[in-house]
């Protein structure tokens, strides 16, 4: 039996059944339903959300209501499927909108990882261990390195029970708040409260974003550690990939599989101590080496492929640009020193670019308001505060190598005697 609002669900399962390939008609289509959602208050704390639907049951019949409101668990079920749905077509829209952002970026070959379908979850298990740990550490980082903001916490009385909710400004706080719960909810408690606020402030576009890049670079990895296989190794892994199994997995330390031990016994890949079996020191050193090193590469290729463009773009143009034209949805426009933190990591990868000092730097001459081109104050900047040569930063900037040459020149004249040039020797004054 379904209840009314159950019919937006369906309506989403048949948007993202034919979401891959990336169709741009599927935006609008995921954007409207999951408004629609919102409206119908799938967004409500879970007990709301149960409230709601035994109050839609109620507009049955008589006879299925009266069979129905016994059925607490199927209430359940229900608002648990409405909380997953919101949040599915909720990163389903961000991957579509960052899809867009993607093809104008030249990043083509990213689009096809993105979680089209709402279902990161499933990008992330293709990716294993080694890349949920990096998903994960990608995402505590965007936490770690934000700004904290104002909001308010609101305590809510509906059906006799309590609940606290946070909400970003008290213009209309009842309306929200009947919206979430329904119009017998009553506002209880209203108070000042502070949340985190990432550089990249929509947890869909976050969530999207690292799942996207983290597969992608995942799968890259993958293809090179397998091309350097040879052996036993590769024996190994090819039986393993054989049954459908990620590579270089220690089988004899996984629980269960008799049947599949066995034949790996059988054929060789597995020895048996005292009815044990046992993987040969060798390959089992080589596997763990090789996860290592899986682990590594692709924290480091995620957190390159994550921050340099989001690096280039703040360097590379003025505010009013980056507003009309922001590389990534939610992205904030002009970071604070908090969020600008995040890019330590990139530092952390060449000890050669301080990317975060740079552009703290580049903020505060954009502040100052300092006519200048300001990729021409990107290359002047790199060359000034890094030890890169000309041709590293024309490549890293998309610049033709003369055009950075001009800019050194124009870099150095106006710390002297330029427009903000004052303000540039300020600054070098206050180096450590």
């Amino acid at each position: 039996m379904n209840l009314p609002s159950m019919a937006l669900i369906a309506q989403l399962e048949d948007v993202l059944k034919d979401s891959r390939p990336y169709n741009p008609e599927n935006t609008g289509k995921i954007e409207e339903i999951r408004e629609d959602m919102l409206q119908a208050g799938f967004n409500a704390p879970f007990k709301g959300i149960m409230q709601r639907s035994m109050d839609e049951a109620r507009d049955l019949g008589e006879a299925e209501w009266a069979d129905l409101k016994k059925q607490i668990s199927y209430f359940r079920q229900v608002a648990n499927l409405k909380k997953y749905s919101l949040a599915r077509a909720s990163v389903a829209l961000s991957a579509h909108r960052l899809a867009e952002n993607f093809l104008k970026m030249g990043y083509s070959d990213i689009v096809e990882h993105g979680p089209l379908d709402g279902n990161h979850i499933r990008l992330l298990m293709e990716t294993g261990n080694e890349g949920i740990l990096a998903y994960r550490t990608l995402m505590d980082r965007f936490d770690v390195m934000s700004d904290s903001s104002n909001c308010f916490s609101v305590k809510v009385e509906y059906k006799g029970e309590k609940h606290t909710i946070a909400i970003e400004d008290r213009e209309r706080i009842d309306f929200k708040v009947a919206r979430m719960f329904g119009i017998e909810a009553q506002v209880l408690d209203v108070k000042s409260s502070l949340k985190r606020k990432p550089i990249i402030t929509s947890k869909g576009t976050r969530v999207s974003l690292v799942s996207s890049i983290v597969n992608y670079v995942s799968l890259d990895v993958e293809r090179k550690l397998a091309s350097a296989e040879k052996g036993k190794l590769k024996e190994y892994n090819d039986f393993l990939r054989g049954k459908g199994l990620r590579p270089d997995v220690l089988v004899d330390k996984v629980e269960g599989y008799p049947g599949l031990k066995e034949e790996m016994h059988a054929k060789g890949l597995l020895g048996r101590e005292n009815g044990k079996y046992t993987l040969e020191k060798e390959i089992a050193s080589e596997i763990v080496r090789r996860r290592k090193e899986r682990g590594g590469e692709i924290l480091k290729r995620s957190t390159m492929l994550l921050l340099v463009p989001m690096f280039r773009f703040y360097l590379s143009n003025p505010k009013e640009k980056r507003r009309k034209e922001n590389l990534y949805p939610g992205m904030v426009v002009t970071p604070s020193n908090s969020q600008i933190r995040i890019f330590t990591f990139l530092y952390e990868l060449d000890e050669e670019l301080p990317a975060s000092a740079i552009l703290r730097k580049k903020m505060e001459i954009e502040e100052k308001g300092a006519r200048i081109d300001h990729r021409m104050l990107a290359a002047g900047l790199l060359l000034s505060e890094t030890k890169k040569g000309e041709k590293w930063v024309a490549n890293f900037l998309k610049m033709d190598e003369s055009e950075v040459k001009k800019a050194a020149v124009m870099f150095k004249s106006m710390e002297k005697d330029g427009r903000g040039g004052e303000f540039l020797q300020r600054i070098k004054d206050k180096k450590p």
